[in-house]
């Protein structure tokens, strides 16, 4: 397929962004190297504030998200949603990929309420991006809709590419659903609509404040809810309690902080405000049954 854009990149202005490096399969250059430079500039294959999907045609790609080590090839896909730190990633030079990213809160607002309310589940109990398999049949058909939309977003002008997106995103979505869905899962096991909103609003709420913030009361402040009221109805959306949350919102940040090798353990006990390096050292070996310098080390 005949590749129309110098980048590789078609952009919806902040909100979006699909990308492939097909067009790179002939260039005498080494594609390992162009993919790590755009890592490097937060652009592509992952944002960590958005949802992306990448498909990989061939291959691999490793990333780490979360202490997790995740790898995929021909014919896989991975998902991320905004939350999940990407703390390494590896491309083999021989991959090529389809990649798809969208800012979390917009690219809810695109695709149906059922779903969102699937991914997000699945999102709360994995803690790291996802990934699935597709046969030989869905991935042509799934590279020939990229492309497609790929293509439309070229040829038509700026207030027209908001639908094209939203479709796109819709048939994502529902593709993700169906290749997730475990059989017998039914609305039983689906966030309550009405309620939905409490619990994003919380997650992002975390999201920006474990640093500093690890106390129920800050939280359910924010909701304007009572401390037990507010864990009460987490609970029930999520499964899991507001504290257990906000540990492991604050885990995944530590290790991010340590996986960058940037910082001693002292600096990141500082950076994540906590009493003492002491303190910082029994949180992180309570979670993960090692101390943050033996994590440092085998990383």
């Amino acid at each position: 397929m005949t590749e129309t854009h110098d980048t590789g990149a078609v952009s919806f202005g902040e909100f979006a962004i699909l990308a492939d490096n097909y067009h790179w399969y002939h260039e005498k250059v080494n594609a390992t190297a162009r993919l790590e430079s755009l890592i490097a500039q937060n652009q592509f294959p992952l944002y960590p504030d958005s949802f992306s999907i990448v498909v990989c045609r061939s291959g691999s790609i490793s990333l780490t998200s979360g202490g997790v080590r995740l790898s995929i090839g021909p014919r896989n896909a991975m998902v991320t949603l905004g939350g999940q730190p990407i703390e390494a990633v590896e491309i083999s030079p021989d991959c090529r990929l389809l990649y798809f990213a969208g800012k979390s809160k917009y690219f809810n607002t695109l695709i149906d309420l059922d779903d969102a309310n699937r991914i997000l589940r699945l999102a709360l109990e994995t803690r790291h991006p996802f990934l699935f398999s597709l046969s030989q049949h869905e991935f042509r058909a799934a590279e020939k809709l990229f492309f497609s939309a790929k293509e439309l977003l070229l040829m038509v002008p700026e207030k027209s590419k908001g639908g094209i997106i939203a479709g796109y995103a819709r048939i994502l979505s529902t593709l993700i659903v169906a290749k997730l869905q475990k059989p017998g899962q039914h609305k039983k096991e689906e966030i309550q609509t009405a309620n939905r909103s409490l619990l994003l609003s919380f997650l992002e709420n975390v999201k920006r404040n474990c640093r500093n913030q690890r106390g129920i009361t800050f939280y359910s402040s924010i909701a304007n809810l009572t401390p037990k009221y507010f864990s009460k109805q987490i609970k029930l959306l999520s499964g899991k309690s507001p504290g257990a949350i906000i540990q492991e919102y604050t885990m995944a940040e530590a290790k991010t902080l340590l996986s960058s090798k940037k910082y001693s353990v002292k600096e990141v006990s500082n950076l994540m405000n906590f009493s003492s390096p002491s303190s910082f050292c029994k949180f992180f070996k309570s979670g993960e049954g090692i101390s943050p310098g033996k994590y440092m080390e085998q990383i």
